[in-house]
């Protein structure tokens, strides 16, 4: 491995000059001390010393020894001052502070015969011999945006390349709980992008943001990445990593750390150990992943498929590929959502299963993966209808990584399935925060607000949607909802049109309606029938569902309730929704109902 690392100044300025001054403390505190003593992070005022994000424990005296030497860095100190100043209105010898720069050794780890950190001048004193830098006062870094690497062969056959080396480098960093990571899908709106970094800051939210480059040839990978203060455009630190592209994970992962270290930003020994894993990849199978990932972004049915095909492919070339099998659960999970194209009942429970299967798997290899215990929680919420193995699941999933946008989307879901309101809004606006600009994430936000009936939001929602893609089809869906919750059926027409959810055309769908009010237009859903595709194989008027629901808009109680009987005994997977859609108001004093959602198990 070959690696350098720089430390960059502030554009303008040579190494070393210096930036602006230190704000002033809180009345009663002592100002902020902070150093960078070689790959040390010393901060008196706190008294801690750290070392790539992990405290290192130092007694009180101990500590005092350091922070005199370091401010007297690179001069020798001699012991006189030393005893003067460690131990004030004292009487010790020389032997003891012999003894305390002993501890202090072997908390650093500087035992070597050649000093890494202090060195003794015989007959005189101690000196710090590492470089010491005194470290400006800034404002905390607690959000990060990694951009897309930009791909340096010129190929663009390999953009999926470097595309997978940026989501692998946002895996890697959102491991870390302290760090609120931005994700993939938002991130990947700024590819190629001729924005200043201050802008594309404040639209993420974000304090930072890491660029950099990749390159991939003759089996090694070098990736270049600098770290970034957004507001002042600051270059705060840089490095360049070449290994094998067996060693990519092992890459990404030291990155992380290294970026950690820079901002300060604490990592648990539970997250550091997860970082230290260092599994090497098989190429080939490591192509088909990141092929698969670059499809999988595109969520329309047929990339879906792509992306399953790929994870297939990269899970045959390397059994034990537990990121593969992730992306592979995620992909099917993904694919089973009717927003992805038409099912029949039994396709989309097919793919809950295998999406389970997936998941369970990747778990048996590393159990670390919070994408798989999320993907695992949501099938068990609407394949298995367990509650209580869902709530397991994703609470599971957010304990190991509290940065993945689709894991508090799924505990939206399940908090909005028991009309949870409070709940679901705090997971929707996490998820949101984590990705702002994935308009699928705010679409299906919308779509979820829906179901709690907060129409306002989900109207809102809808409408920031459509701000950054006009037709973006979800968003116009979930407007046709809401118009249609509140009998406004001309405009929801309109909206499922534009949607394309409407089989046999608007025109027919208005004339309906204008012959025969809002019963006649639910008569012509009952027999044309909506779609989530205009090329869907499988029309919703074929599930017993979504007759049901019709029926019920009709006020025939017996044919609904009959249809949703069918629905049970096909296990539909959105019978998990009857307590939440507002579809069913005008069956929940029936009896067949109230039993119906008893034997669904919904809490």
């Amino acid at each position: 491995m070959a690696e350098s690392s720089l430390k960059v100044g502030r554009p303008g300025l040579a190494a070393g000059c210096p930036g602006p001054s230190t704000p002033p403390a809180r009345s009663g505190e002592p100002p902020a001390e902070r150093y960078r003593l070689a790959d040390l992070s010393v901060d008196v005022r706190a008294g801690t010393v750290s070392r790539g994000g992990e405290s290192l424990v130092l007694s009180p005296l101990t500590f005092s020894l350091l922070a005199t030497l370091i401010r007297r860095a690179p001069q020798i100190v001699p012991r006189q001052e030393l005893l003067a100043k460690v131990w004030p209105n004292e009487f010790v010898n020389d032997d003891t502070l012999s003894q305390r720069v002993r501890l202090l050794r072997e908390a650093l780890d500087d035992l070597d015969e050649e000093p890494r950190y202090l060195a003794s001048i015989r007959g005189w004193g101690y000196k710090v011999v590492a470089p010491v830098e005194r470290v400006k006062e800034q404002t905390p870094i607690h959000a990060l945006a990694v951009l897309p690497l930009a791909n340096l062969t010129g190929d663009p056959q390999q953009e999926y390349f470097a595309d997978g080396m940026t989501e692998t480098l946002i895996s890697q960093l959102a491991k870390i709980g302290a760090l609120k990571i931005i994700s993939r899908t938002s991130v990947m709106r700024y590819k190629n992008t001729d924005r200043l970094l201050p802008q594309i800051a404040h639209e993420l939210g974000v304090d930072a943001v890491v660029e950099g480059t990749v390159l991939m040839a003759g089996g090694r990978v070098r990736v270049s990445v600098q770290l970034i203060r957004a507001a002042t455009d600051e270059h705060l630190w840089a490095v360049c990593y070449d290994r094998g592209v067996e060693d990519v994970f092992a890459l990404h992962a030291e990155l992380a750390r290294s970026i950690a270290h820079e901002i300060q930003a604490l990592i648990t020994p539970e997250e550091r150990a997860r970082l230290d894993v260092h599994r090497r990849v098989i190429p080939a199978a490591h192509e088909s992943d990141l092929r698969a990932r670059y499809f999988l972004g595109k969520f329309t049915p047929a990339d879906l498929d792509r992306a399953i095909m790929y994870f297939e492919q990269a899970i045959v070339r390397d059994h034990s590929f537990a990121d593969a099998l992730t992306g592979l659960a995620y992909a099917r999970a993904m694919r089973a959502l009717p927003l992805s194209g038409d099912l029949s009942v039994a396709q989309q429970r097919e793919q809950l299963s295998l999406a389970g299967d997936a998941a369970q798997k990747a778990m048996n290899i590393d159990s670390t993966l919070p994408e798989a215990h999320g993907v695992l929680g949501l099938t068990r919420l609407f394949h298995d209808w367990d509650w209580p193995g869902a709530e397991g699941a994703l609470e599971r999933a957010v304990e190991l990584g509290s940065n993945v946008w689709l894991v508090h989307s799924f505990r939206a879901a399940l908090a909005a399935t028991t009309l949870d309101s409070t709940r679901t809004l705090g997971e929707l606006r996490r998820a949101l925060e984590l990705d702002p600009l994935n308009l699928l994430a705010r679409a299906e936000a919308g779509e979820i607000c829906y179901w709690i009936r907060d129409y306002a939001l989900a109207t809102k929602y809808a409408f920031q949607v459509l701000e950054l893609d006009p037709a973006y089809p979800r968003a116009h869906f979930v407007l046709g909802r809401v118009h249609e919750a509140f009998g406004r059926i001309a405009e929801a027409i309109d909206e499922y049109q534009r949607a394309g959810v409407i089989s046999s055309g608007a025109h027919a769908a208005h004339r309906a309606l204008a012959t025969g009010g809002a019963a006649g237009y639910h008569r012509w859903a009952l027999r044309a029938g909506l779609t989530t595709s205009p090329q869907a194989a499988h029309s919703l008027r074929e599930r017993p569902l979504f007759r049901a629901r019709a029926h019920t808009r009709l006020g025939e109680a017996d044919e609904a309730l009959t249809c949703l009987e069918q629905a049970y005994q096909q296990r539909e997977c959105l019978l998990v929704l009857l307590k939440a859609h507002e579809w069913w108001e005008p069956l929940r004093s029936e009896a067949r109902f109230v039993d119906l959602v008893r034997r669904v198990g919904i809490p």
